[in-house]
């Protein structure tokens, strides 16, 4: 009789305890992954956003020291995770759907950059727009880089060897394929200046400039240019301009001043760029040597010219110079 009774127990009881187990199981719902740079090193303290797409939530959760978070007890759903890390450029992947009772494995790999650029999903549609639009042209950009390249290595050679109309040709076939290399236009100046194409030259270093606003040595040749030109001006506010970006170039950029100034004729004004040089460097010997050649043929500044041409005389490596220094300095002393 007793036996009868257990067994209806042992059945009621095992679906009870199942049941039990169904409602912890059914919030299992996990994300977890990894943030590594480029590198494939591991970035800590990154932060995890994950965001609903479907319903408004979000849950936030950073990357650990081996660049790895983990969220459990997600609702059902459809998800965004966005990361973000200092020094590194944003990501996201959407459309996640993380399943009851499994692991749902999300990982990053992080570029250089800013941590706070906008992402696609963040952008209006006139950012987005425009994004795409720089997608495609730096897209066309990789599809022609090896083209510009082998131009512009043939322009190069060419150059080198004299060839000047056949390396603007190799330039122009670079820049027709992409017009925004500055050091293309550059290079496409310098030539066209070789052949005394001098307008042409001057818009080429106008497009360098406008492309690289911040690299002196542009400024510097677009100087020497404007100083062939016979513009003093433009050419003096040129070497200027490249003498306040790249200050340890200042003594070099004053000194080919003064070199375009003596070419105008314009001595008075080239002595003052050849002091700016020497202020900029004490020991720069061609400066010194130029000093003293613009003052030697005024009887008022012949004193400061004989201290110019003694500095080169200690300093000079030029031996048919230092003994124009040395003649020049007896004429002035008699």
């Amino acid at each position: 009789m007793s036996n009868r009774i257990c067994k209806p127990v042992v059945l009621i009881v095992l679906p009870l305890v199942l049941l039990l187990a169904l409602p912890a199981f059914a919030q299992n719902r996990i994300i977890r992954g990894k943030v590594v740079n480029e590198n494939g090193e591991p970035i800590v303290g990154a932060q995890v956003t994950i965001m609903g797409m479907d319903i408004k939530r979000e849950y936030k959760v950073k990357t650990d020291k081996k660049g790895e978070y983990f969220y459990m007890g997600l609702p059902t759903g459809v998800y965004r995770v966005v990361v973000r890390a200092q020094g590194y450029e944003p990501d996201f992947q959407q459309g996640i759907r993380p399943m009851l009772g499994d692991e749902t494995k999300v990982d990053f790999t992080l570029q250089p950059g800013d941590m706070n650029r906008k992402l696609a999903y963040e952008l209006s549609p006139e950012e987005l727009a425009k994004l795409k639009q720089d997608m495609a042209k730096a897209e066309e950009r990789k599809k022609a880089s090896a083209d510009v390249k082998a131009a512009f290595d043939a322009g190069l050679a060419l150059a080198a060897q004299g060839k000047y109309a056949e390396a603007i040709a190799e330039y122009n076939k670079a820049l027709e394929k992409d017009p925004d290399q500055a050091y293309i236009q550059a290079n496409l100046a310098d030539a066209l200046s070789k052949l005394d194409r001098n307008e042409e030259a001057l818009a080429a270093y106008q497009k360098a400039i406008s492309l690289k606003p911040d690299d002196a040595a542009m400024y510097t040749n677009m100087g020497v240019l404007l100083g062939k030109m016979g513009k003093t001006a433009e050419s003096q506010a040129m070497f200027k301009k490249a003498a306040d970006l790249n200050p340890a170039s200042a003594a070099q950029n004053f000194y080919n001043l003064g070199a375009t100034l003596v070419n105008s004729g314009k001595s008075a004004e080239a002595a003052e760029a050849f002091r700016q040089a020497i202020k900029a460097d004490p020991n720069y010997a061609e400066a010194w040597y130029q000093l003293g050649i613009c003052l030697s043929a005024d009887p008022a500044t012949m004193p400061e010219a004989v201290k110019a041409l003694q500095k080169y005389i200690e300093i000079g490596k030029n031996m048919e110079q230092i003994e124009v220094a040395k003649q020049l300095i007896q004429a002035i002393k008699k």
